[in-house]
């Protein structure tokens, strides 16, 4: 079983490094706002278009959950921490058993939520809220919202990289031709 996982891991490891190279950019990215945005809170990057504007998320996605009563913010954080944690593993259980030759792009976006995932778990571990400060928009009116960072941007590119996998190109997800192959080649070998 583990020298399985291993396999998998080696199998998996080009992906593997671009998650960590994710990972490594949304904590230096962190470190910047923490260090440069948060005392002014307010900082454009392209002028209008792209502003830094320093907030602490304790919710969610897209700060879901940041207006709740006290008594229930409080107890929030720890099972946000249990939940993202197991949403951890299960994607990388995902990203280790997908075929790269036959899920690319799949296998590609499953790399880049798991490091969205693990850079937004290690700010709430780290802190007790994620930190968000990305704000894009054309003017004062037309503007995205909500404040997003790195991790986030990850997850949301992973989930339309796969997307386009699945539904344009039509990855081939189906295990049943692989198991049909080597239930025949094992009758084969019976045979013989």
């Amino acid at each position: 079983m583990i020298k399985s996982i291993i396999n998998k891991i080696k199998d998996k490891k080009i992906y593997l490094i671009i998650s960590a190279i994710l990972v490594v950019l949304d904590i230096i990215s962190k470190i910047y706002v923490q260090t440069v945005v948060k005392p002014v809170i307010y900082k454009p990057i392209i002028g209008n278009y792209l502003v830094f504007i320093y907030t602490e998320n304790y919710g969610v996605a897209f700060g879901f959950l940041n207006n709740l009563p006290q008594s229930i913010k409080d107890i929030i954080p720890t099972i946000l921490l249990i939940i993202v944690f197991c949403a951890i593993l299960l994607v990388l259980t995902i990203l280790l058993n997908l075929d790269k030759s036959k899920q690319r792009l799949s296998t590609i976006g499953f790399s880049m939520i798991f490091a969205g995932a693990i850079g937004n778990f290690l700010d709430r571990l780290q802190r007790g809220y994620v930190t968000d400060f990305v704000n894009m928009g054309i003017n004062d009116t037309i503007r995205f919202n909500y404040n997003y960072n790195v991790a986030d941007a990850c997850i949301t590119v992973g989930i339309t990289i796969i997307a386009i996998g699945v539904f344009i190109l039509k990855e081939d997800f189906d295990t049943t031709k692989k198991s049909l192959k080597d239930n025949n080649s094992q009758s084969e070998e019976d045979n013989n």
